[in-house]
């Protein structure tokens, strides 16, 4: 029987080849500045179809789409503002060691972290 069989392990990709990959943000998602200078992203909540359903016959959801907002920290809008399909994450976390005195490995360990964290959310993607 398969009920308790373990999962295939997801393929990884090689460390050098995923910082050489360049994040591109999504067209559907608003990015805003605030006053302090730090970026407030708005973007589009994808709903499950039978959640949609369920929450239309109790009258809890009109099919508008639904705006989900996330402000970002000085470190978050520093990598946000260098997104621009062009840098590679390997770029971006260079970029961010030298703004903030850190090793290289640790800007590269927090960068891919928060990359990985928005891609998760659909606000980027990465070629």
């Amino acid at each position: 029987m398969s009920w308790f069989s373990k999962r295939p392990p997801q393929p990884t990709i090689p460390r050098s080849e995923a910082l050489n990959m360049v994040p591109v943000r999504n067209s559907g998602v608003q990015a805003t500045s605030t006053p302090d200078g730090l970026v407030r992203l708005a973007y589009p909540l994808a709903i499950k179809p039978w959640f949609g359903r369920l929450a239309e016959k109790v009258n809890l959801w009109d099919q508008r789409p639904m705006i989900k907002r996330l402000e970002l920290d000085e470190m978050g809008s520093f990598v946000w503002d260098r997104i621009d399909g062009q840098r590679s994450v390997r770029r971006i976390a260079g970029e961010f060691a030298a703004h903030y005195g850190l090793q290289p490995r640790e800007a590269e360990l927090s960068v891919t972290a928060f990359i990985k964290t928005i891609g998760q959310r659909g606000l980027i993607g990465l070629r």
